[in-house]
């Protein structure tokens, strides 16, 4: 189980001022694909991340985690995340991401394109997009306009089905 998190690739410096935060993210999201295949338990997801920190990242971890999971605590992956992500993404890098996300329109893009940078973007506004109809409104008001007039009488509320017919 080691040998495949480790094939992930480890995070080190992504603590310090060259650090970037969407590297951070996406090392996450790999470990979790890497979780979900393996079917493992929340402390094994945390134990298997720990094992892949180095440099500043391990460092803070080290001075960390004891304020994370105090003694006696059961170590949970959600909260590892959260800790990870608060020291890794700041509140000012969150929020310039969700105001990329506002301000996303397709304008050259290809609508394939114009998706990826949605999917991309949304996670840092998932309020915005967690209801199926609002997540498709939001998409379809950011498409070039000649592509959303065609799309308004179909009156399509399905996020899916909106990108497939744009």
């Amino acid at each position: 189980m080691v040998g495949i998190v480790q094939a992930l690739g480890a995070i080190g410096d992504l603590m310090g001022q060259s650090g970037d935060p969407e590297a951070a993210t996406s090392w996450i999201e790999e470990l979790e694909k890497a979780f979900d295949l393996l079917r493992c338990t929340s402390e094994d997801k945390v134990i298997l991340a720990m094992y892949q920190l180095q440099g500043n990242a391990s460092t803070w971890w080290r001075a960390s985690k004891d304020i994370v999971f105090p003694e006696g605590t059961v170590p949970m992956w959600d909260a590892f995340v959260e800790a990870f992500n608060g020291k890794c993404f700041s509140d000012t890098a969150r929020e310039q991401k969700m105001a990329e996300f506002f301000r996303l329109h397709q304008n050259q893009m290809t609508v394939d394109q114009y998706e990826a940078k949605f999917a991309k973007l949304s996670k840092y506004a998932p309020k915005l997009v967690e209801d199926p109809v609002d997540r498709a409104r939001r998409f379809r008001e950011g498409l070039k306009p000649e592509i959303r007039i065609v799309l308004i009488p179909f009156n399509l509320n399905d996020y899916n089905d909106l990108y497939e017919r744009a």
